[in-house]
């Protein structure tokens, strides 16, 4: 696997650079976002966990993939930043993540309805 990096986008406003980049991964198959994000980190010099990954473009039969990607300065402003679907791609126990967040918003929402539904009784 062999990383170009292309457009690097500073963006003080959120505390982040934006990243494009091309990954060359000739007869094998599209790395994982985890390879990519060391790749990138490597080269930019920072740590992994400061990068997110957006986006992996894959054509068939080219060998090669798109990526964009986000490097933060901090991780407080990364997880205030980016969605959480990003945020569980990028961690190894993202679907815990979600899952904590579904529950969260079922119990909001059962509130919710109990809420409404004692009020059309009165």
């Amino acid at each position: 696997m062999e990383l170009v990096l292309g457009e690097i986008r500073e963006n003080k406003l959120l505390g982040r650079r934006e990243v494009k980049a091309e990954v060359l991964h000739q007869g094998s198959p599209t790395p994982t976002r985890q390879e990519i994000k060391e790749a990138i980190a490597s080269q930019l010099g920072t740590k992994p966990e400061l990068v997110y990954i957006r986006h992996i473009y894959t054509e068939a039969g080219i060998g090669a993939s798109r990526v964009e990607a986000h490097i933060y300065d901090s991780e407080e402003v990364a997880k205030a930043t980016e969605p959480l679907y990003i945020i569980a791609r990028n961690t190894p126990d993202g679907k815990k993540l979600l899952e904590e967040a579904k529950k969260k918003r079922a119990e909001r929402r059962e509130k919710r309805r109990r809420k409404k539904k004692g009020a059309a009784k009165k």
